[in-house]
């Protein structure tokens, strides 16, 4: 009976030990890297859908920005860019550059839905390179930035936005 106590203490002993050390282990830390997005609107030179070169920094101007990184083909970006065409009057005191890495045979059809290419104060530009992608680090479209006269980030958002938050923060960018 004693060895049989002894090998249950034993058995418990050990147990508790192996559990007492596995609960007090330091937690792995995984690294993640923060991503942070550049203060300043990129200035690069891109095409636009009617083939000249045009400098974001210019077609921005001196009016609060409202960028948008977006797919054609996504189904967030088509809701996004749908509701913005729907109220496009509203950003009539505000530039909207929208970006895309597609090429234009692949997204000319929707732009063209949209029915707000030809307002002086809306831009789609062709990232062919993905240099303002990788600028940005974009992860996920649509990628929405706004910015203020100075071209400085003031907000960004991922995924669908509503349009009054949109118009909200390009108001306090005058």
């Amino acid at each position: 009976m004693k060895k049989s106590n002894l090998i249950i203490l034993i058995t418990l002993l050990l147990g508790s030990t192996a559990y007492l050390g596995y609960s007090f282990q330091p937690e792995k830390m995984e690294e993640v890297t923060k991503v942070r997005t550049p203060k300043l609107l990129p200035d690069y030179n891109l095409y636009d859908i009617n083939g000249k070169v045009s400098s974001i920094h210019q077609l921005a101007g001196d009016k609060p920005t409202l960028f948008i990184y977006f797919n054609s083909t996504c189904h967030l970006c088509q809701d996004e860019l749908g509701e913005i065409s729907k109220r496009i009057d509203e950003f009539k005191d505000y530039n909207l550059i929208f970006t895309t890495v597609q090429p234009k045979s692949e997204m000319i059809n929707f732009v063209n839905e949209l029915e707000i290419k030809d307002r002086s104060n809306v831009h789609f530009l062709l990232d062919a390179d993905m240099n303002v992608a990788s600028y940005l680090q974009i992860r996920s479209v649509p990628s929405i930035f706004c910015y203020n006269t100075k071209k400085e980030l003031m907000t960004e958002y991922v995924g669908i936005t509503k349009i009054d938050l949109l118009l909200e923060n390009l108001a306090r960018g005058i």
